[in-house]
């Protein structure tokens, strides 16, 4: 009679390596979350030695548990937001800076002292100023220190009924908020009377 042995070991060692496997998976998926201890050990001659398993008593003069600090868990750089697209018009537009105030503003015309006609209908005051007016800003022109018409958008304004005598002429920049942002000086400009002479 042929003995079963033979046929018997193959299988037997086939369980075995099975369990080996098996054993490993579980050990290196749980072995991670369990932490090990550390042992410090100094030696006869003096040498220190890190272990994770306790040495023999007869191996070392002095055995220390060390505990160790927690582990610092790091979390992996999150990907940066895409950056907003640019339409193709965008790109061909210069970007908008801000405004930092007017470096230049005064009275272009009339100039200061100028002599008028009574009989003269208007009289073009025009501003001059750097940078240009902004969009949202407004010009507000003076006679004799009494706000003429309503501020406007534009540094050109038409000035009549002027009676005779001296009058000054002056403008402001104001915010759309109203607030002033540039003072013209003001000019002077003289109206006379048309005399007829006899």
């Amino acid at each position: 009679m042929k003995s079963s042995l033979p046929l018997l070991c193959p299988l037997s060692l086939l369980s075995f390596c099975v369990a080996i496997l098996v054993t490993l998976a579980i050990s290196s998926v749980v072995a991670p979350t369990v932490a090990a201890a550390v042992y410090k050990t100094v030696d006869k001659q003096g040498n220190i030695i890190y272990t994770d398993t306790p040495p023999a008593a007869t191996a070392a003069t002095a055995v220390n548990k060390v505990t160790l600090p927690p582990i610092n868990p790091v979390s992996s750089p999150t990907d940066p937001a895409p950056a907003a697209a640019l339409s193709p018009e965008s790109s061909d537009v210069d970007p908008v800076t801000a405004f930092t105030g007017y470096s230049f503003i005064a009275l272009a015309s009339p100039v200061d002292g100028t002599l008028m006609h009574f009989n003269e209908s208007n009289l073009l005051a025009q501003l001059a100023l750097t940078p240009g007016l902004e969009a949202d800003h407004l010009v507000q022109f003076y006679v004799d220190g009494s706000a003429y018409g309503s501020a406007i958008p534009s540094l050109t304004l038409s000035i009549s009924g002027l009676e005779r005598g001296s009058h000054r002429i002056s403008a402001r920049v104001l915010s759309s908020r109203g607030a002033v942002l540039a003072i013209a000086a003001p000019v002077t400009v003289h109206v006379q009377r048309h005399f007829k002479r006899n």
